[in-house]
């Protein structure tokens, strides 16, 4: 038995799988029929409907799929990796992880990390609505040595729940994601700023292996909102 709200299809024990299928028969229709007119557009048409057409359907409610387990997780990330091949106009599976980086895509696992971690810092700078605001709490204040400096943008984690499918809950994960980024990100309070500055700090994760020849950005830079909303694509 499956429920439908608001475009998300809930199943019984809430794995989301038939979620997934739909989302992945849905972006690879699209693909067929981008690729039948892949041959007439340039690399960087193909990119801007990629965004709009595929990224933008596997980016719908991503908060939800925390719950994935790896091998929906993978099925997802075939899905992109079908995009980019798309965009390169490639057949082979390999060398797909150069062309994403190339592409600045980040996979499908950061993406969800990255919707997630931008819910927190709503939360944490008063910017979320008050029923997300609640589910969250700082770390309450600790004894600490002279040497050791209190870090204030901490949340508490929640130990309440065993059970796996409540462990997807943004009360629980949203907590471990953001305690998991480097402190002189979180104390950043500026959204636009933030999301740039996460956005380079996921994709240096996940392209660690992935040998790059372009220079390092500067990770202390800060970049215009309009650049930034484009590099969360």
């Amino acid at each position: 038995d499956v429920a439908k709200n608001l475009g998300v299809i809930f199943d019984e024990k809430l794995t989301l799988k038939p979620n997934v299928s739909t989302i992945i028969r849905a972006c690879n229709f699209k693909l067929v029929s981008l690729r039948r007119i892949g041959n007439k557009l340039s690399i960087k048409q193909k990119t801007q409907l990629v965004h709009t057409l595929i990224h933008s359907r596997l980016d719908y409610c991503n908060g939800l799929l925390t719950a994935l387990n790896k091998e929906d997780i993978a099925r997802l990330q075939k899905v992109q990796n079908s995009a980019v091949r798309f965009i390169y106009n490639r057949r082979g599976r390999r060398g797909v992880n150069k062309l994403r980086k190339k592409l600045h895509f980040l996979p499908i696992e950061a993406r969800i990390k990255f919707k997630i971690c931008v819910m927190a810092h709503k939360c944490v700078y008063g910017t979320a609505p008050q029923y997300l605001s609640d589910l969250v709490k700082r770390r309450p204040p600790k004894p600490r040595t002279p040497r050791q400096n209190e870090d204030s943008t901490l949340l508490d984690l929640d130990y309440s729940t065993k059970l796996q499918s409540t462990k997807a809950a943004f009360k629980v994960v949203a907590p471990r994601h953001w305690n998991s980024l480097p402190r002189e990100l979180r104390e950043v309070d500026s959204e636009d700023c933030f999301k740039s500055r996460l956005k380079t700090h996921l994709f240096d994760e996940a392209y660690t292996d992935v040998p790059s020849k372009t220079k390092k950005r500067n990770k202390g830079a800060c970049i215009t909102p309009l650049h930034s909303k484009v590099l969360a694509h």
